[in-house]
C-alpha cells in the first residue's frame, strides 16, 4: 500500500474519532465553542510538535496563509454545526456520515477549479456514497 493512501486511513481513524468525541460531547450538553477551543489549542500543540521534530521552518506564503484561514474558518463553522447537531440530539449514525459526504464538495470544487477528472468509476463511487447516506438517514 503506498504512503498517500496509508495516510489517508490515518485521517479515516482521526476524523472518525473527532465524530465520536463530538458525540460524546453533545450527550454532555457541551457549549461546543468550549470544546472546540480546547480541541484547537490541541491542534496547534500538535503542529508545533511536528515542526519541531521535523526540524522545518515556519513556512508560508500570504496566499497559502489566505488559504489556511478560509480553511480554518470553514473547519470551524463545520465543527460547530456538527456539535450543535449532536447537542440536539442527533444521531451519531445519521449527523456523522452526512458530514462526511464533504468530500462530494471536494471532488465537484476539485473539479470545477483545479481541472481534476472526474471518471466514471468516481462518479459511481460518489452516487454509491449519497445513497449510503440515505439508506442510512432513514
Amino acid at each position: 500500500m503506498n504512503l498517500p493512501i496509508v495516510l489517508a486511513l490515518g485521517g479515516l481513524v482521526g476524523f472518525g474519532l473527532s465524530n465520536f468525541f463530538w458525540k460524546i460531547s453533545g450527550l454532555n450538553r457541551v457549549y461546543p465553542p468550549s470544546f472546540m477551543i480546547v480541541e484547537t489549542l490541541c491542534v496547534l500543540l500538535v503542529a508545533t510538535i511536528m515542526h519541531l521534530v521535523q526540524q522545518q521552518p515556519f513556512s508560508l506564503s500570504l496566499r497559502m496563509a489566505g488559504v489556511a484561514s478560509l480553511a480554518g474558518l470553514s473547519a470551524g463553522l463545520a465543527i460547530f454545526a456538527t456539535m450543535t447537531a449532536f447537542r440536539l440530539g442527533g444521531e451519531a449514525s445519521i449527523v456523522s456520515p452526512i458530514t462526511s459526504l464533504g468530500f462530494v464538495v471536494a471532488v465537484l470544487l476539485a473539479y470545477l477549479l483545479l481541472r481534476e477528472s472526474i471518471t466514471t468509476t468516481k462518479l459511481v463511487g460518489c452516487g454509491l456514497a449519497v445513497a449510503a447516506i440515505f439508506v442510512l438517514s432513514r
